[in-house]
This record gives C-alpha cells, structure tokens and sequence, in this order.
C-alpha cells in the first residue's frame, strides 16, 4: 500500500478533473469558513440577542434537508460539473447579500441561501468524484475529496479572523463571494462532465421517474443502513464532539486551552487517516473497514464520558478521531458501491440528507438527555448506539453489488 502523499499524487496525475475537482473545494471552503469565527459577532450587531443568534446558527442546515435530493437527482440527470457551478453561484449571491444586509432579517435570509448552495456543492462534488473514479478506487477518491474541503475549513477561520480584525465583519463575506465567483467561472470553463470522463454511457439510458427511483433505492438494504450509519455519524460529531465533549471536559476541570487541545487532537487525526481509510475501503471493501472503525469509534466515546481525568480523557479523544477519521468518510463510498452508476447522484442526496437531519436532531437530544440523566450518560448512549449499528451493519448490509477486487494501481 502506498504512501498517502504519493497514492493523492498518482490519483492526481491519473485524473485532471479529479484535482480541478478538489482544488475547488478547497478553495470554496475556505472561503465558507472564512465568515465562522466572526459570525455571531455579526449578527449581534443587528441588535438581536443570544438565542436568534443561536438560531441564526441552527437554521442554516434545515434547507439543505430539502435540497439534498433534489440536488442528486439534477446531479444525475444535468450532470454535477453543471451543478457544481450553479451551487458556486448561488453561495456568490448569498454572501454578497450577507455583506450587504441592512438587518437581522435579510442576513437570515442570506444564511438559508447559503445552505442551499452548500447542500448542491457538497451532493454533487461528492457525485462528481464517484463519477470520475472507479470501483476499486472510489473510496480513495471520495476520501480524498472530504480531505479537500475539511483542509480548507482549518485554514478559512485564521483568514476570517484576520481580515474581519482589519476591514470589519462584512470584508470576509465580501471575500467570501470573490472566491465563491473565481471559483464558478473556472469550473465552468475546465470542469468537464464526469459522466463522460470515464466513458460511462448509462446517463444516456432513460431515466425513471423521482418517486419510482426513490421506491427502488429504498429498497436497497445496504443503502438505507448506509444512510442510517450518515446519521449517526453527524448525530455524533455534532452531539458528542462539539456539544458534550466541552462539557465533559468542563466536569473533568480541564482549561479551556486543553479542551481545545482535545477538539484540535480529533481534527488532526481525521485528517491524518481520511486516505488510509478510502485505501482500506477500496482493498479489503467498505464494509469491512465500516464495522471495526464504528466499534473503535464506541470505545473512544466511551472512554470520553467515563473518564476520571484529562489523561483517559484525552485517549478517548484521539481513539474517536482515529475512528471517525477512518468510518465517517467510507460509508458513502458503500453507498456507490450498492447503487448503479445512473442512481450514484440520487443515492448520494439521500446519504446528504440523512446526514444532515444528524446535524439537527445530535443537539438536540443531547441536550436533553444531558438535562435528564447527566452528559456523560447521553455519550454512553451515542456510544451504544454506534456500536450497535456496527454489529447490525456486520450481519444485515450487503456485500457491493459493483465491487471489483481492488488493483495495483492508484
């Protein structure tokens, strides 16, 4: 098995479109996580107060819910070079309207754009890199596409914080929009359509009908698992990491500079394995990379919400981010796996949007078990919860029905 930096680097010589792919994506994201750490200090300026700031926050992920499948059907029918732009496009608009909003109402309104043009990115980049790979090397691609944005992410926030410090709250939206726009033009004139790059004719054959095709993916049982194992994930990042995991921190005594050590501890080690695990998804297969990662990853949270001191606690930390790193992106290679390459762009929307309802219902949940019964007892919870998904996984979903043994080549 190859390096990471020379198997990344081989994919990129075998596949132009792949790097123009991920270069965008890098760079979009920079440009969305340009406007995070000054977010709620913006919006504190309209006037309003603490919780429409949180529901500033909250609300963004309720469109892409619905925009999820409609954007990985167009994905599959028009093509995702085509809506990777128009996404691009529609984040332009939305962030010029956050620079420019005169009041707490239309920069909400801009928000809930955003999140449709981020729902279209995310759906068909993740489309547009099944489309250009191959089934024994999909889950390095699609593992290196998530790489390429959640680099992106770290950097945006240090260039956010900055500019914001000099120019003021609105110059990073306006940043924002420069990016987004470069980035829409250059796609549409050098991203070609991924349907064609491997030389695919089943776009070509006719298609069925959106409730007959959402009746026949349904059926798949290794889909809807793969959907259910979405949820769970972002049910986990967004309760356990980023709401339970200060608190429990916070109980332990620990400063806020280790809580963060731990937080930064999980980022990196997501990062670090994101191609071993598309390298191990596409040599042994997804599904034997999915079961003991997700039991890994119930260890690790176990560990964070017993644990009698930072030590403990932080081998948790870096047991989940190992884990997560590994199991988060491989699922939606499976679910390309299980699906025909006609329905991968369908398929993939269903995934997003499962994935998103785990955005919107971890906090949730988790804070109210946290007001019942204690954090800690809400992450032993998550905890079961992933690992028996993992054993259900293990004995009810399917091997790929267009798996090919994996090959010498990147």
């Amino acid at each position: 098995m190859s390096t990471p930096a020379r198997g990344i680097l081989a994919t990129f010589r075998d596949n132009e479109s792949f790097l123009i792919l991920c270069v965008q994506v890098f760079v979009l994201h920079i440009g969305q996580s340009l406007i995070v750490p000054i977010l709620p200090l913006y919006a504190q300026t309209f006037g309003v107060s603490v919780t429409l700031v949180g529901f500033l926050l909250t609300l963004q992920a309720v469109p892409r819910i619905f925009a999820n499948l409609p954007a990985g059907q167009l994905a599959d029918r028009w093509g995702a070079h085509r809506l990777l732009a128009v996404a691009a496009g529609i984040v332009t608009f939305s962030a010029v309207v956050g620079a420019l909003a005169p009041n707490y109402t239309v920069f909400l309104l801009s928000r809930l754009v955003q999140g449709v043009g981020t729902a279209i990115s995310q759906t068909a980049g993740l489309t547009y890199a099944a489309n250009v790979s191959r089934p024994e090397n999909r889950a390095r691609h699609i593992s290196t596409f998530q790489g390429s944005f959640l680099l992106g992410n770290s950097i945006g926030p240090v260039i956010g914080g900055t500019v914001a410090q000099y120019l003021g709250y609105r110059a990073p939206f306006w940043v924002y929009a420069i990016l987004a726009l470069l980035v829409g033009v250059w796609m549409l004139a050098r991203l070609p359509d991924p349907r064609l790059v491997g030389g695919s004719e089943a776009h070509r054959k006719p298609r069925p009908g959106f409730l007959t095709s959402m009746r026949a993916l349904l059926g798949r049982t290794g889909l809807v698992w793969a959907c259910l194992a979405g949820l769970l994930a972002a049910f986990t990042r967004a309760g356990s990491r980023d709401m339970a995991l200060p608190l429990l921190g916070h109980d332990l005594g620990a400063t806020e500079s280790q809580i963060g050590f731990a937080l930064s501890l999980i980022f990196i080690m997501n990062v670090l394995v994101l191609y071993w695990a598309g390298a191990l998804a596409d040599r042994y297969g997804s599904k034997a990379v999915i079961v003991p990662s997700w039991l890994l990853t119930g260890v690790g949270l176990g560990l964070l919400a017993v644990a009698p001191g930072y030590s403990l606690f932080l081998l948790g930390a870096g047991l989940y981010g190992l884990a997560a790193g590994i199991g988060t992106p491989v699922p939606a290679a499976y679910v390309t796996e299980v699906v025909d390459e006609a329905s991968q762009g369908q398929a993939l929307g269903l995934f997003r949007t499962f994935s998103d309802l785990g955005l919107i219902i971890g906090p949730a949940l988790m804070g109210w078990i946290g007001d019942q019964a204690g954090m800690s007892v809400g992450v032993l919870v998550n905890a079961g919860l992933v690992a028996a998904v993992a054993v259900v996984f293990l004995f009810v979903a399917p091997n790929p029905i267009n798996k090919v043994p994996a090959s010498a080549g990147p």
